[in-house]
């Protein structure tokens, strides 16, 4: 799987993965949702939703998230 650093969803997802580094896991979060919600193809879905999934709250919330990157085509 080849990433192009020129997507929007991927730019999003670094820049969350970089504020996660400096321990500003929330406004990390909020990138990872704003990546998920401009996604606009499966590939771009599956890499939001990876990173969605590792800011829930519960075990099950991250399942949901993680099952839902998993079952996209």
């Amino acid at each position: 799987m080849q990433f192009d650093p020129n997507n929007n969803v991927v730019k999003l997802c670094a820049e969350g993965m970089s504020l996660e580094g400096q321990g500003k896991k929330e406004d990390a979060k909020n990138l990872f949702h704003q990546a998920w919600n401009g996604a606009v193809n499966n590939f771009e879905k599956f890499t939001a939703a990876h990173y969605v999934a590792r800011h829930q709250e519960t075990v099950e919330d991250k399942l949901k998230w993680d099952e839902t990157a998993f079952n996209l085509p």
